[in-house]
């Protein structure tokens, strides 16, 4: 090799033959793009374009980097079409404009809601139908009492009104007569008759020790088909199923006594002998609204055996 190129720089300088100055300028690598990401620096995969000029470092895209102007003429085409100015209302038009919706024109064609059914109330209980064995005791210890009755055919009245098994009572006790007679339940004559061997006889002798015994009740109301308080609507009454009685006065051989509105201001024996009635009938009726008691119960003591839950007693 070394003899080659000594035979070549004697044959240049034989010939003349010079080496330029300068030789080629070498050709620069394309610097491959750099992306910062975060702390770190990563370098961008050559995509195979090169720098417009040798040594220029391609343009990378940036969310900074201004953008073109648009022209001026693609935004004269691009823009859209102005809207026609819908013209203000008159201030001295009356209502709306055609154009504007009345609100309360809509309220005015809706249909009205219909209004919620009111629940119909709950129905009246049915009669009260004893067992057999039920019925057979009660007339057992009816007539073991000393009372006065006969049984009546079953009364089937309308609107749920009757009595299944009806008695008559002429006499309360031997000695006590039921004045007029009534038409009850068996249960009711025999709460009436226990009240009046165990309450009445022995309380009117402690308080009116002068007067005859007692020999007579007088009742205002027995079985009748009729809606409380005789009321054209409502609930029907106790006395529509033979459950209640109405007591209007007491008899002493011939003198009347009525029963009263006993004041607690009232400190004779009539007043003290109507307040231990109103409260001890409460012991043998479920229902008792004594005189005084409401509007309608002024000259009469109401008493009756409806059946109440947990053995509930409404005394007044």
């Amino acid at each position: 090799m070394r003899t080659v190129t000594r035979l070549t720089l004697i044959w240049l300088a034989a010939t003349g033959v010079t080496l330029p100055q300068t030789g080629p300028a070498p050709a620069l690598k394309p610097v491959e793009p750099t992306v910062e990401s975060g702390s770190e620096t990563v370098t961008k995969p050559d995509d195979g374009k090169t720098a417009s000029e040798p040594g220029e470092q391609p343009a990378l895209p940036s969310d900074n980097a201004p953008k073109p102007l648009a022209d001026p003429r693609d935004e004269a085409d691009q823009k859209p079409e102005a809207k026609p100015e819908t013209p203000s209302p008159d201030p001295a038009q009356d209502g709306p404009s055609p154009d504007q919706e009345d609100p309360e024109a809509e309220v005015k064609e809706s249909p009205a809601q219909p209004e919620a059914a009111t629940p119909p109330p709950p129905p009246d209980p049915a009669p009260v139908s004893e067992t057999p064995e039920d019925l057979a005791l009660c007339l057992k210890d009816l007539k073991a009492i000393g009372a006065d009755f006969s049984q009546e055919e079953t009364i089937d009245g309308e609107f749920g009104c009757g009595i299944a098994h009806p008695v008559t009572v002429r006499r309360i006790l031997p000695e006590v007569a039921l004045e007029p007679e009534a038409t009850l339940r068996c249960e009711t004559a025999l709460s009436l008759a226990r009240m009046t061997r165990d309450l009445l006889i022995p309380a009117a002798a402690r308080a009116f020790p002068d007067k005859p015994m007692l020999s007579g009740v007088s009742q205002a109301s027995d079985y009748v088909c009729r809606n409380r308080n005789s009321a054209d609507d409502g609930k029907i009454s106790e006395h529509a199923y033979g459950n209640a009685l109405d007591i209007a006065g007491l008899s002493f051989g011939d003198e009347k006594m009525p029963v009263m509105i006993a004041r607690q201001d009232d400190g004779t024996a009539e007043a003290a002998f109507q307040r231990a009635f109103n409260a001890l009938a409460c012991l043998y009726f479920t229902t008792v609204l004594s005189p005084g008691s409401d509007a309608t119960h002024q000259d009469h003591m109401h008493l009756d055996v409806i059946e109440r839950k947990n053995g509930f007693r409404y005394c007044r």
